[in-house]
């Protein structure tokens, strides 16, 4: 019988998570269900993740990306 494996430790960084929720789900939707992707729907999604105005959590969505090192989103 194989050792159980302990669980991976929680993000300590919340936001970022629901940042990568926000852009999963678009890509997802985009992928599974052929939706395009656009800036009202990576708001939507993003907002509706961090508990946002669509404003602020594409602000927070632009801030983690270039932080990965990609190019401001606006």
């Amino acid at each position: 019988m194989e050792p159980e494996q302990p669980a991976p430790p929680a993000s300590s960084y919340p936001r970022d998570d629901a940042v990568a929720v926000a852009a999963l789900a678009v890509v997802r939707r985009a992928l599974v269900e052929g939706v395009p992707v656009t800036r009202e729907g990576v708001a939507q999604e993003a907002s509706f993740a961090l508990g946002a105005t669509s404003e602020d959590a594409l602000r927070e969505v632009d801030a983690a990306a270039q932080r990965l090192g990609i190019s401001s989103l606006s």
